[in-house]
């Protein structure tokens, strides 16, 4: 076994054991996936709003954590309109699946979404959100060479738990602002096999409880250019508190430049098209500033959208906000 694999899978597993790592993922495109993170965003468009991703994080080392997603949502409309019900409740649904894998650990994850919208004036609208679903962590023994036969990690099988999840969210809005809140890993399940015996760590190996909380607002500049800045907050009970924050330049919600900064981590850079008033490109590339930094292994992230509110040759998409 290569010496960088072997010591990406000693310091993963010791972070599960110790609960001391943080167990969910960070994507530098937040701005731009806000339902990723918060339930309470779904259906927050008129429209439906499909997204697909995939993040390469510091590429070039083997077994480091990769990870793909596909989402979509909508909101809620029945058929009967009720003249009452216009400045009402209103509500959306969404889902969403991802897979995350690090080295001989993966885990695939599948849930449904729902979301009631409040409005409080004009402006501002409060929403509430909930989500479920489950969750399979798989370790991959059969994917480790060792020098010498290793009977703890049972070479050539694979163990599996499935469980299942939840998360809830808070999402405030207006055209120019935005803050949202949310829970993950709500039930912290612990790694359990269907017999009762530990499939991966110890017995206090479980899922902890990530806290999200995202925030921006928009600021319009000369020539139909406008700018966004964000923050990106992640709280876990047994890690530093973790943030992004982003500048992101946006004109006429067509084409987007960003820079940011991962705390200690890296430095961000981030771009986004819209093709044909439709379709949205994203690329972004974090230039590692720890300890990594020396080997050179940067983290690319890469996106693609599509959102029906918009129609080809309109320009129904510059009132639409860039964090939507």
């Amino acid at each position: 076994m290569g010496i960088k694999r072997g010591l990406f899978i000693l310091i993963y597993t010791c972070f599960i054991v110790s609960l001391k790592a943080q167990q969910a993922e960070h994507f530098t495109q937040y701005a731009f996936n806000q339902f990723a993170f918060n339930p309470a965003v779904a259906g927050t468009k008129a429209c439906i709003d499909v997204r697909i991703g995939y993040r390469f994080q510091w590429l070039g080392i083997d077994g480091a954590p990769s990870i793909g997603f596909a989402n979509i949502h909508a909101p809620l409309k029945f058929k009967r309109k009720r003249r009452r019900n216009q400045f009402g409740p209103k509500s959306g649904i969404g889902l969403q699946v991802k897979r995350d894998v690090f080295g001989p650990f993966s885990t695939v994850q599948a849930e449904a979404a729902y979301a009631a919208h409040v409005p409080l004036s004009l402006e501002w609208t409060f929403s509430m959100g909930a989500s479920l679903g489950m969750k399979q962590a798989v370790f991959s023994a059969n994917t480790i060479n060792t020098q010498y036969p290793d009977p703890l990690l049972a070479l050539g099988k694979q163990s599996f738990v499935m469980f299942p999840d939840a998360k809830l969210g808070l999402w405030l809005a207006s055209k120019k602002t935005f803050f949202g809140l949310s829970l993950h890993n709500l039930f912290g399940n612990q790694f359990r096999s269907p017999g009762g015996t530990i499939a991966v760590g110890t017995s206090a190996s479980h899922l902890q409880r990530h806290y999200y909380f995202t925030a921006g607002h928009s600021f319009k500049l000369e020539k139909k250019w406008t700018l966004i800045p964000s923050v990106f907050v992640l709280w876990t009970p047994h890690t530093p508190i973790d943030f992004n924050m982003t500048a992101l330049f946006d004109k006429e919600n067509k084409i987007s430049l960003g820079i940011g900064l991962r705390r200690t981590d890296a430095v961000t850079a981030l771009f986004r098209v819209k093709l044909f008033n439709l379709i949205s490109i994203g690329y972004s590339f974090d230039f590692v500033i720890s300890k990594l930094q020396g080997a050179m292994f940067h983290t690319h992230e890469i996106s693609a959208s599509y959102n029906s509110c918009s129609n080809v040759g309109t320009a129904a998409t510059i009132n639409c906000p860039v964090f939507e």
